[in-house]
């Protein structure tokens, strides 16, 4: 173990304590990590994410999102390793399907399990930080599923979502904002609540680092230093953009906005909070995800 502050090595006993609990560490993201858990499937990452592709539906109780997309032009902002993308175009029955990430490895990823289960009309494009790559006006449904937080940039992704939607369009959108109890994305290490809160991203990525170095068992590379939020205001984590509910109302002002919940973590009277007039700022601490749909005006 390398050398750690006072206050460091408490929050790495916080970490392996977790272990012995239910706010253990789920372990990362990788194929071998997968292969730890005895998945040893072709396409682990993409076939979890086709396992658990009802969770983003669940967000819209009283909004017909499978109707809508049915027969639809889709883009999948953000489309992982491909597994709900291709759900698009087989379960709610997309006309096409457009997914976009920025790694190319992920993208030939999606198009490889496309191919093995012989999916038509989708596609999958490598996608940079500035520009999606489609013409204005593409697609009639734009699908977004933990996301927002991590581009470098949520106003300029906003925007381009925008643009590549067409008059009437929809934006769908599920993401957590930074300050929530459980949105520090460290869960595959530790699934404590409010990490974040008591301890800088600074001394959590030091700590962090250490436990991966000594555990690989967690099957996650060591990670990189916090940078600036994406309005400069703090550090953050690592992999994420600082995005929290003071954004909201100046991030989709381009939109009409049909519904925009916070969903709450912890008992069903949390969710009272997370959607009341009390300030923003308190509001966020209770919430696990914002899911919201949005309107391009015609």
């Amino acid at each position: 173990m390398s050398s750690l502050s006072p206050v460091g090595s408490v929050v790495r006993w916080i970490i392996v304590q977790a272990q012995k609990t239910k706010l253990r560490g789920s372990g990362g993201y990788s194929a071998e990590s997968f292969s730890a858990k005895g998945d040893n499937r072709p396409f682990p990452q993409a076939d979890f994410e086709r396992d658990h592709f009802d969770d983003f539906f669940k967000h819209f109780p009283d909004f017909p999102l499978r109707e809508a997309i049915r027969d639809k032009s889709v883009l999948d902002f953000g489309s992982g390793y491909g597994g709900k993308t291709s759900e698009y175009r087989i379960r709610c029955g997309a006309r096409r399907v457009c997914g976009v990430e920025p790694f190319e490895g992920m993208i030939e990823h999606s198009r490889k399990y496309a191919e093995a289960r012989s999916v038509d009309e989708v596609e999958f494009k490598v996608c940079g930080q500035k520009e999606i790559p489609y013409p204005d006006g593409s697609f009639d449904i734009v699908l977004s599923h933990d996301v927002l937080e991590h581009v470098e940039d949520p106003r300029v992704s906003i925007a381009e979502i925008r643009r590549v939607l067409r008059p009437g369009g929809l934006s769908v959108n599920v993401f957590p904002v930074y300050f929530g109890a459980m949105s520090h994305h460290l869960d595959y290490v530790a699934n404590v609540p409010g990490l974040h809160w008591v301890f800088s991203p600074r001394m959590l990525v030091r700590v962090v680092n250490d436990v991966l170095e000594t555990n690989p068992q967690f099957g996650t590379a060591i990670q990189p230093e916090p940078r600036r939020s994406f309005d400069f205001s703090r550090e953050v984590l690592p992999g994420l953009n600082g995005l929290s509910g003071v954004h909201l109302e100046s991030l989709f002002a381009g939109f009409e906005k049909l519904s925009l919940r916070r969903i709450a973590i912890g008992p069903r009277g949390m969710g009272l909070i997370a959607n009341s007039r009390l300030p923003v700022q308190l509001r966020d601490l209770v919430t696990g995800t914002v899911a919201c749909i949005l309107r391009k005006p015609d």
